[in-house]
């Protein structure tokens, strides 16, 4: 079954009714790569993503928990949960089809056990768990009693554009993936700078040349 696809104002009306507006959503993913670009080109090639992603996750508590959110990290899983606690948010990388209404994006990255526990919970709110084969990796997943649904902030970043969906997951695949959605929220492209600015500063003395990076 095909998702709900919400875009322009009909994403904007979507977001008013979690309570979250696109100004909440671009404030944390423009925070969250303000903090990737503090990596320097000497840093090992995954901090910037490793700090994107942890940043992301900050800056929704960062934003939301004055609103009467509330967050915490079942297994480290990193969820910021809705006033009402009826369901929770949480940002993690998406593939190339992230942020277009007419793809059918997959998380990056195979997803943990607690975020599978969580995301097959969705549309499992009305009765126990049903034992479900979804891979070696998230054998756990058939036990969970967790009955938050989870919401994922996908983002995909390209050399001048933060391509963004709110999307709500409806199972996972065999290999771990997210793959099938009930609903995708379109978020407006974010825009970015011409030049990497990531710090590139080395000691005065220092005889190491950094090349920047063009954006």
């Amino acid at each position: 079954m095909r998702p709900q696809v919400h875009a322009d104002v009909a994403a904007v009306d979507r977001l008013a009714v979690l309570g979250l507006t696109v100004e909440d959503l671009a404030f944390v993913l423009r925070g969250a790569d303000a903090e990737a670009r503090m990596w320097s080109l000497l840093a090992p090639p995954i901090m910037a993503g490793m700090a994107r992603g942890g940043k992301n996750n900050e800056m929704l508590r960062v934003r939301l928990l004055p609103g009467g959110w509330s967050h915490d990290n079942p297994r480290n899983l990193p969820r910021t949960i809705s006033p009402g606690g009826d369901f929770a948010i949480v940002g993690t990388t998406g593939d190339a089809a992230t942020g277009w209404a007419v793809g059918n994006p997959t998380t990056r990255y195979a997803k943990g056990v607690e975020t599978a526990r969580a995301i097959e919970r969705n549309g499992q709110l009305a009765f126990d768990y049903v034992d479900v084969e979804i891979g070696d990796a998230l054998s756990a997943v058939a036990n969970s009693d967790d009955a938050l649904a989870t919401w994922l902030l996908l983002y995909n970043i390209t050399d001048k554009q933060i391509h963004a969906e709110l999307s709500l997951p409806e199972s996972i695949s065999t290999r771990g993936y997210v793959d099938a959605w009930t609903e995708r929220i379109m978020l407006p492209t974010i825009l970015l700078g011409e030049v990497d600015v990531r710090s590139t500063d080395v000691a005065e003395d220092s005889s190491v040349t950094v090349a920047v990076e063009r954006r």
